[in-house]
């Protein structure tokens, strides 16, 4: 039977992973990663912010809490979320090779991924301080975050609009996602408007949802409905 292992391609090529499944358990902890990230980072920035020294968590972006003597514990968030984001990119690319993912997938979590990493290594400017290079860089690599969020909420919609059973679900993540970046525009371009540091939380907070449901979709054992590429064929996300 030939069917396209790429959902929503009409190409025909023969259906089937393109080499064998690597094992469950490898894939469960992988996937399990997905979870892990988006929660360890919204509990721990939520948690410093409400619970540090001086720091108001209304007015100040969460990249503020890496200053400091205690700077080191959202340093330490940063770092170890983008990897575990990197590691769930790992079992995306999984699903993408059986045909049961977009394409894009896992660009979008291993650039989210290495945009939190690089949030860590190069630390946000004090307010008030002028502007250097390491900051200049975080700005960039939280920007890279907030856009690989929105886009992580996009998928769903690119990976269900084609199956009426999860419609609802796809426009729901499509419009996080576009809540997610305009709440991260919000923050930036006019925190007079609005408390910026609260504004920021939400984003961050959306775009998690995001991440979560995503990562609900690939658990390798998972009874969902599964997803039709145009041709009608059934593809899951599981890889075994």
């Amino acid at each position: 039977m030939q069917a396209s292992s790429r959902p929503f391609r009409s190409a025909p090529i023969d259906e089937g992973p393109d080499g064998p499944a690597p094992p469950l358990s490898q894939q469960k902890v992988l996937v399990a990663c997905g979870f892990a990230a988006p929660i360890v980072f919204v509990v721990t920035f939520l948690i410093e912010g409400a619970t540090r020294p001086g720091y108001d968590a209304w007015a100040e972006f969460v990249s503020v809490l890496s200053l400091g003597s205690d700077g080191w514990m959202q340093v330490a968030n940063f770092i170890a979320s983008g990897w575990l984001l990197l590691g769930f990119s790992v079992a995306v690319y999984q699903a993408v090779r059986i045909g049961a993912g977009p394409k894009p997938a896992p660009i979008v979590f291993s650039t989210m991924g290495l945009g939190l990493v690089a949030a860590g290594a190069f630390p946000t400017d004090a307010i008030d301080t002028a502007l250097t290079l390491h900051g200049e860089l975080h700005y960039v690599a939280t920007a890279i975050v907030a856009g690989s969020m929105a886009a992580a909420c996009l998928l769903e919609w690119h990976d269900g609009r084609h199956d009426r059973g999860r419609m609802v679900s796809a426009r729901r993540l499509m419009a996080a996602g576009l809540a997610s970046v305009s709440l991260f525009t919000i923050s930036l371009v006019i925190p007079s408007a609005a408390d910026p540091g609260l504004v920021e939380r939400l984003a961050f907070v959306v775009g998690s949802v995001g991440v979560l449901l995503y990562a609900r979709r690939v658990w390798p054992e998972f009874p969902a409905r599964p997803s039709r590429n145009r041709q009608g064929v059934a593809v899951t996300m599981r890889g075994g």
